[in-house]
């Protein structure tokens, strides 16, 4: 018996190592001061704590305030204690079709950008 405690201790800790190192090779997305200019586009569409956060992504992407068509959240709970883990910032643009998605924590600490529904970032333009 003991040794089957030990085989599924070691399989679950396996399995933590490797969801560990998937992660590994994320790296937060570049920031800036954010621009007030890009703070305030995002502030007439949705008061959120996490807009500067948010506006210092957009702005260490290089994204300009009059390209800023709006910004919609979506949040992610923890299914087991309802707690928010984590924000997707959807933020529409008046100059290409899609999103740019700023992914932030429940400190609203960046995570990560990226493009959807046809956007493209400034830089992969």
């Amino acid at each position: 018996m003991m040794i089957r405690k030990l085989t599924t201790c070691g399989a679950a800790t396996g399995i933590g190592l490797m969801l560990l190192a998937g992660c590994a090779g994320l790296e937060p997305p570049p920031t800036a001061n954010p621009d007030p200019a890009v703070l305030g586009a995002l502030e007439r569409t949705s008061a959120n704590e996490c807009n500067p956060s948010v506006a210092s992504v957009l702005t260490g992407a290089k994204v300009p305030a009059g390209s800023i068509r709006g910004v919609s959240y979506g949040l992610y709970r923890d299914i087991n204690t309802g707690r928010i883990v984590r924000y997707d910032a959807w933020v529409g643009l008046t100059d290409q079709p899609g999103s740019l998605v700023v992914t932030v924590d429940d400190f609203c600490r960046p995570i990560q950008i990226y493009a959807r529904g046809g956007a493209a970032l400034p830089s992969a333009r």
